[in-house]
């Protein structure tokens, strides 16, 4: 799961299982977004699209045993991903404090 993650912004890249399983899993130290279940805007163009974090706690091969992954959950947002192993999804904080994501997304 390519990725690059600061406090501020997230480079993500889709790799083929999160298309096959039509997830879009976030880095560990992607700390901006709101703890999970905590309904959040992400914004687009200037619209805002309604979302919340999911997390499960998992015990695929990991060096530290037993970890969580954390998923976004937006309708908007996942009718909107450009499905391909390989698209781009840039995630922001603005000086408002929004999230802003872009990429490949279709309009």
């Amino acid at each position: 799961m390519p990725s690059r993650a600061t406090s501020q912004l997230l480079h993500k890249k889709l790799s083929r299982l999160e298309v096959a399983e039509r997830v879009i899993r976030l880095h560990p130290r992607a700390r901006f977004f709101p703890a999970p279940g905590q309904l959040f805007d992400l914004w687009h163009l200037g619209v805002a699209w309604g979302a919340k974090i999911r997390s499960e706690t998992c015990t695929c091969p990991h060096p530290g045993g037993v970890h969580v992954h954390r998923y976004i959950e937006s309708g908007e947002l996942h009718a909107g991903v450009t499905w391909q192993a390989g698209a781009t999804l840039n995630f922001d904080v603005d000086k408002r404090h929004r999230i802003q994501v872009s990429g490949d997304l279709l309009p």
